[in-house]
């Protein structure tokens, strides 16, 4: 009796969450609907194991609003806090190079409380933070080399499916914005991808980071089928970063596998030779038309952005201590008292305008991070003795690279969906240092404990 008094209490809580879902069904439209069903799974999935949380962001994030972006990052960094306290008790990983990290954060958090525009600086803050808090997650909950790969693997996936959007964009021809291009001096360019990002540069911006890991996850694997899998997805990758006809990317791109290739084989430098000869007579006039002009003063685009730079130099020189505020809107209302035909958004050189937006210090700590994030990873690449971590690492750091090389030309740390992406980068070097098997202590050139104290002391 009862048994069946307890079956019958069992069947309550289905038949309930039934009829609250069919009167939710008949309340809203199909699409919200299958959004909530989707984020009451993404839930119960993310409580049971944070990895799906985090594989769900690095999934959706290409083609999600920004706004739903951060909510799902938001709620994924909030699961976390919660297991972390109440449930699971997930370890907090404590290691030297996240001091470089808070400090940033601290930086960009006074700048915004600064800024002549602290409401518009809490724009990029906002975004900011929330990639950091999506770090701490990332760092602490993948623990294995098979969790890390397949999320990875599912990167590379996203990215090839946001290519293979920019090759349709390709052939079928998508209006060319005129801003995008010099008519003058590329008059047979008609058409530059942009896939799921609406500029062709922040389209390359996200190509230049996974082609690289792609790059890696073929080098590292033995099986034949996994080799073709990846052979297509960079080249897939590889020819829509040729559309998006972005010079920036091309460098950044250049750069990125330069790294890769000094990292991981340094004879395949002889092998770049007489690759990039053929590669002359291979590539379309409309490419090679666009990569001639990279260097040229007469193109407007270049002349353009060297104007920018001109009067951010003279923003820095007047606010060098502290910066006009973080993000860029405060940069912008700035930008215009100085001249106002120019109606601008960034700086198009990320240095510059992280000078302009948090002053030189700021700069500074920024560089000294990303030197410490260079230093740990490029050592893992170089000497680690597990051939998985060794080459991702390599992979990791090459688009990296590849972002801030491009960030001589363009700021890349502007677009949502960029910013979350060199985060979510920075949190996957970190997890190879974390999953290496080798303590960087011991392989470091110096005390890291001495040189951690020494930190503590300056804070």
């Amino acid at each position: 009796m009862v048994v069946g008094i307890e079956s019958k209490r069992l069947l309550i809580v289905p038949l309930l969450l039934g009829a609250i879902l069919a009167l939710v069904y008949n309340r809203i439209p199909l699409l919200y609907f299958l959004a909530l069903v989707g984020g009451v799974g993404l839930i119960a999935l993310s409580i049971y194991n944070i990895k799906y949380g985090i594989l769900s962001v690095v999934v959706a994030m290409p083609f999600l609003p920004d706004e739903l972006t951060l909510l799902l990052i938001i709620l994924i960094v909030a699961i976390f806090s919660f297991n972390h306290l109440f449930g699971k008790g997930y370890a907090i990983n404590k290691s030297f190079v996240n001091i470089p990290i808070i400090l940033f954060a601290l930086v960009i958090i006074i700048a915004t409380l600064t800024s002549i525009d602290p409401k518009g600086s809490f724009r990029d803050l906002a975004i900011h933070l929330s990639a950091m808090g999506l770090l701490v997650v990332i760092v602490n909950g993948i623990n294995s080399k098979n969790d890390l790969n397949l999320i990875l693997t599912s990167y590379v996936f996203t990215a090839t499916l946001v290519a293979l959007y920019g090759v349709y964009q390709y052939f079928v021809g998508v209006e060319l914005d005129p801003a995008w291009v010099d008519v003058a001096s590329n008059p047979e360019i008609t058409t530059r991808v942009f896939s799921v990002f609406g500029n062709p540069n922040i389209l390359a911006e996200y190509l230049i980071m996974a082609i690289p890991v792609s790059i890696g996850l073929f080098w590292n694997t033995k099986r034949l089928i996994k080799k073709v899998i990846f052979t297509l997805t960079t080249m897939i990758l590889s020819v829509t970063l040729l559309m998006t006809l972005s010079r920036g990317g091309w460098l950044g791109f250049a750069f990125g596998i330069l790294v890769f290739i000094i990292l991981v084989e340094k004879k395949l430098l002889l092998m770049s030779i007489p690759v990039g000869i053929a590669s002359i007579f291979i590539i379309p006039d409309s490419i090679m038309s666009r990569i001639t002009t990279i260097g040229s003063l007469t193109d407007s685009s270049n002349a353009y952005r060297i104007k920018i730079w001109q009067i951010t130099v003279d923003i820095i020189r007047d606010h060098w201590q502290a910066g006009v505020g973080f993000g860029y809107i405060p940069f912008k209302k700035t930008f215009e008292t100085y001249i106002r035909t120019m109606p601008i958004y960034h700086a198009h050189n990320t240095y510059l305008e992280f000078a302009a937006e948090i002053g030189i210090v700021g700069l500074a700590l920024f560089l000294i991070f990303m030197f410490i994030i260079y230093k740990y990873g490029a050592l893992n690449a170089a000497e680690s003795k597990d051939k998985y971590i060794k080459t991702i690492s390599a992979g990791l750091i090459a688009g990296i690279s590849s972002l801030l090389f491009h960030g001589i030309v363009e700021h890349v740390l502007y677009i949502p969906r960029i910013i979350i992406t060199f985060w979510i980068f920075i949190a996957f070097i970190l997890v190879m240092l974390k999953l290496d098997k080798g303590d960087i202590k011991k392989r470091d050139t110096f005390n890291v404990e001495k040189e951690s104290k020494l930190w503590e002391n300056q804070l």
